[in-house]
């Protein structure tokens, strides 16, 4: 799975682009796109990539990530369907204009924090957004001007602890991490993403530390640690079950390493959790 540019159709006469997504699965690869992006997650629950940062998502949480950022929501496997509201919209539609008015200082603060990728979770905002979506484009711009004033006081939580290097951008490291996205539960030759990398094991490594700032085993470990804490969460899987799914392949190893992380063993923060 490659991060694929994703091309906003959007059109002379639309301010913004508005879809309710209803499906059994997100179907969208990990891609990217010069548009702004709040999604707001109405059914559902999974695993949130942005950038190289893993989290779990759930019901009722707001995303929104500036231009660029690549991101995918993997859900969990249920009998009932996901559902999302996402709203795009260029980068050029307030910052030419309307941004450069003082009373709009906090709402250009708030699209520069977004290039992190921000997170606003447990906000009700389903009516709100539902409104937006198929109405005449003035009457879009207002609502949303009026709701992005009320989203510039929330305490939003930023996704990643810097916005992503240039380099992050480069095809190289978007098949790298896209490759890790579909395969992290496996195991991964470093000769094989070596090679998607076109590159040789060492310098790859080399590579990898001076991107992330972690050593792929660390990204691997951090990846399944994740989908672990989803499961012990979600399901009643026992930890050896647990462990296998999330890729370890040896349960004492899952258990310290998830007590290391996390500072609890995984029945214990099963039971904190529960």
């Amino acid at each position: 799975m490659k991060a694929v540019f994703e091309n906003v159709p959007l059109d002379q006469k639309q301010v913004f682009y508005t879809k309710l997504i209803d499906l059994p699965d997100f179907d969208a690869p990990y891609h990217f796109h010069p548009e702004y992006e709040l999604t707001y997650i109405l059914r559902g629950s999974g695993l949130r990539y942005v950038g190289m940062r893993v989290e779990e998502f759930s019901e009722g949480e707001l995303v929104f990530l500036g231009p660029n950022v690549p991101h995918c929501w993997v859900n969990a496997k249920t009998a009932e369907n996901v559902a999302a509201i996402v709203v795009q919209f260029p980068n050029t539609l307030f910052e030419n204009s309307i941004l450069k008015l003082q009373v709009f200082e906090k709402v250009l603060m708030l699209f520069n924090q977004a290039s992190q990728g921000l997170v606003l979770k447990h906000k009700d905002l389903k009516d709100r957004l539902l409104e937006i979506i198929n109405i005449e484009p003035a009457e879009q711009f207002l609502r949303f001007s009026s709701l992005l004033f009320e989203l510039c006081s929330e305490a939003w939580s930023p996704i990643l602890e810097i916005a992503p290097k240039d380099s992050f951008y480069q095809d190289r490291f978007q098949r790298v991490f896209s490759y890790l996205i579909e395969n992290y539960k496996k195991k991964i030759d470093l000769e094989v993403i070596a090679e998607i990398a076109q590159m040789s094991p060492s310098s790859f490594c080399r590579y990898f530390k001076n991107e992330t700032g972690k050593t792929l085993v660390e990204v691997l470990i951090n990846f399944r640690l994740e989908r672990a804490s989803q499961l012990l969460l979600r399901t009643n899987k026992r930890i050896n079950e647990v462990a296998f799914e999330a890729g370890f392949e040896d349960i004492p190893y899952f258990n310290r390493t998830f007590r290391k992380v996390k500072g609890l063993s995984p029945s214990a923060f099963r039971k904190q959790i529960n």
